[in-house]
């Protein structure tokens, strides 16, 4: 593998595990800039790098490993890879032009993906996001499920999040969109986006900043912004496997745990249901909240393969 495609892949590493500072930054748009043949380093390596299987799963829902298996470490396969590549062998075909990604998570799984702007997207679990770069627009299509971006700037080109007829642009920011039935979520982190509704009129648009969230409703009506920055960081809470609830009823909680887990929780007394509880806990554990409600509440707890009922009658 070649000094350039080394370099490549250790920035594609490298942004893959969290965001780069300002130096780091710095230099890698310095990198990136210098040389045509580092941007397509940077792309070979980004493509590479996407059909490995990057996914994080919470253990306990991992699959059962096949009986026999070979392994390789991460930069091993994608050294062989690129050499393959380089060589003709991967039938990989890269235009000058950014490629389309289609990125994907299933119940349970997260990924954390560089995109070919340099921008980095965190699928959370059941999403499908896709990816179209062209001279003009980043535009990325939330199809269904939640994804957070972090947005190189570039004001040349807006990035452009859609979520059916909803629209949220940012320019070198950071934020979320969770597409729901009836509209989006949208939590800023950093910056600034407008989010707005392509059915409704051009007055509607509304200017998000850093701590501020929004639902943007799929039926045109007016969008409602708040400034609540430690909702902000509960609600993204999932990118470090963790659920964070504060004043949320048990309906709703069995909801965000049945997200990522498929044991699934049934709140089987709707009075209990609306019952407000407070708590953190690890994503993959939804027995040990069930057990939680039962030493708080006094509720019954039924725990069979496959499902979780809080409140059921006892026998």
């Amino acid at each position: 593998m070649s000094p350039i495609d080394e370099a490549a892949l250790a920035w594609v590493a490298k942004q893959a595990a969290g965001p780069l500072n300002d130096a780091d930054r710095a230099a890698f748009d310095a990198w990136y800039a210098e040389n045509p043949r580092h941007q397509g380093a940077y792309l070979r390596a980004q493509a590479i790098w996407h059909t490995l299987d990057k996914a994080t799963i919470q253990p306990n829902l991992r699959p059962k490993p096949p009986a026999r298996k070979v392994l390789m470490s991460r930069r091993t396969a994608i050294a062989g890879g690129m050499a393959a590549a380089a060589a003709g062998l991967a039938a990989l075909v890269l235009p000058r032009r950014a490629p389309d990604a289609v990125l994907t998570t299933t119940t349970g799984e997260f990924r954390k993906v560089p995109l070919p702007d340099k921008s980095i997207a965190s699928l959370n679990s059941g999403s499908h996001v896709e990816v179209k770069i062209t001279p003009k627009l980043r535009r990325v299509v939330l199809v269904e499920g939640e994804a957070w971006f972090e947005v190189a700037k570039n004001p040349e080109k807006p990035f452009v999040v859609e979520a059916g007829d909803i629209r949220v642009q940012a320019v070198g920011t950071a934020f979320s969109v969770r597409r729901r039935d009836t509209g989006a979520d949208v939590l800023v982190t950093e910056g600034v986006v407008e989010v707005w509704n392509a059915g409704g009129s051009e007055g509607a648009r509304k200017r998000l900043g850093a701590g501020d969230e929004a639902f943007v409703p799929s039926d045109a009506s007016a969008i409602k912004v708040a400034a609540a920055p430690a909702e902000v960081e509960r609600r993204l809470a999932w990118r470090e496997g963790n659920i964070v609830l504060d004043n949320e009823t048990l309906d709703e909680a069995a909801a965000e745990f049945n997200r990522y887990n498929s044991q699934k929780i049934t709140i089987a007394d709707p009075v209990l249901g609306r019952t407000r509880f407070v708590g953190q806990y690890r994503i993959d554990q939804p027995v040990q909240f069930a057990q939680s409600v039962q030493a708080v509440t006094g509720a019954n707890v039924s725990i069979e393969d496959g499902y979780i009922v809080i409140g059921r009658p006892a026998a």
